[in-house]
């Protein structure tokens, strides 16, 4: 697994929205999101943004020597764009969904990002979560499903529920 995806609806699609859940959530996981950084189109719109989930707050951030020791992840969000409509249909036969955002750099740490994504679909149950390399997705009520249950290593590698 190289990447976790986030499906969303593009008719209600803010990606500044998106970027506030993001930093919500991980308040309500226990860990800290910063260095998110947007970027803008020549017109002055929203373009995309990326950021990084931790497990350490910034400033322990900025100084450890070595970064293989903590916990964390990247994540990149993206905008919305007409060519992009119906551009899953084939996986989740539900029109309109499009790869909002994606969580990258996982370096099999799924336990951790595992809290993200519990939280994330508590408040957020309209979007998909999809591997970039699997032919199958997660639901909200599917990823609350396995909120139920013990941890499962193997909820990344398969669908559980």
């Amino acid at each position: 697994m190289s990447s976790i995806i986030i499906l969303k609806n593009i008719e209600d699609y803010s990606p500044e929205l998106t970027i506030s859940h993001f930093i919500k959530t991980a308040e309500r996981a226990d860990m800290y999101c910063f260095y998110i950084t947007t970027k803008l189109d020549k017109d002055g719109h929203f373009y995309s943004a990326e950021g990084t989930l931790s497990e350490v707050d910034e400033i322990t951030f900025k100084h450890i020597e070595d970064e293989e020791n903590i916990r964390y992840v990247t994540f990149d969000i993206n905008r919305a764009r007409e060519v992009l409509y119906d551009s899953f249909t084939w996986l989740t036969e539900d029109k309109n969904y499009f790869w909002a955002a994606d969580i990258e750099n996982i370096n099999h740490e799924y336990e951790f990002i595992f809290r993200f994504v519990i939280e994330y679909f508590k408040e957020n149950s309209k979007d998909y979560l999809w591997f970039d390399d699997a032919d199958w997705y997660y639901s909200a009520s599917d990823i609350l499903k396995l909120n139920q249950m013990p941890y499962n290593p193997e909820w990344c590698c398969k669908k559980i529920v």
